[in-house]
């Protein structure tokens, strides 16, 4: 049964995919100083959470920013705290009524560097899921008291020709799977929620939906 929906804004919706795509398209500096395309890029999502009629709670993402502050590569992508306290005082001062939600951050996929050569291989692999490293990040700042409660991640992979794929719901309905030009994207939700003294727990897949009106994918 669902009872945590995110929703995504249009604006939001704009940075994450873009973010993403410039981060997989165009030469980006590594941490080792070479440069190269197809790296991971990383940013934090504002908005705020509300219960809706019944049991359900959702989780609205107003605004999403990109991180410039990190050292990335094709598999990974470092960030600092300092970033996301610099933006806590900017939202508090000109957007009091949002909060930190939570972050996102993509994951670049090619055949050339994966040896994926297809969208459903990389689907079978669930490729485009949260990693174990990815779970460890979270449950580090949640312990360093932030309250971390949405995690996104936008998977991109390219192939030489466009075979088209319909838009399409995978996990029960916590991620989208849609096209851009070549490219298949596949936006990806976790919820997480908290007792009175700050205990996290991650909300199964089945019982979370992602909601992106920019996709016309309305909650149902």
């Amino acid at each position: 049964m669902i009872d945590s929906v995110v929703s995504i804004s249009e604006q939001a919706f704009f940075s994450i995919v873009t973010s993403a795509l410039e981060a997989y398209k165009l030469e980006h500096v590594l941490t080792n100083g070479d440069s190269a395309a197809e790296v991971e890029t990383f940013g934090h999502l504002w908005g705020y959470c509300q219960r809706t009629i019944g049991t359900q709670m959702m989780y609205r993402v107003v605004l999403a920013d990109t991180s410039t502050a990190v050292e990335r590569d094709q598999n990974s992508v470092i960030y600092t705290d300092e970033a996301q306290d610099l933006k806590q005082g900017f939202i508090d001062t000109f957007f009091p009524e949002v909060c930190y939600l939570g972050d996102y951050h993509s994951h670049p996929y090619s055949h050339e560097n994966d040896e994926i050569k297809t969208e459903l291989e990389l689907e079978r692999g669930h490729y485009y899921r949260f990693s174990d490293a990815d779970f460890r990040s979270v449950k580090a700042l949640q312990d360093n008291a932030l309250d971390y409660r949405v995690g996104l991640v936008a998977t991109v992979f390219e192939r030489e020709r466009k075979v088209k794929r319909t838009l399409k719901k995978l996990d029960g309905e916590s991620c989208i799977r849609f096209q851009y030009l070549n490219m298949t994207i596949w936006l990806k939700a976790y919820v997480w929620t908290s007792d009175e003294n700050m205990n996290y727990r991650r909300k199964a897949d089945k019982m979370v939906r992602l909601v992106c009106p920019s996709l016309n994918l309305l909650a149902e």
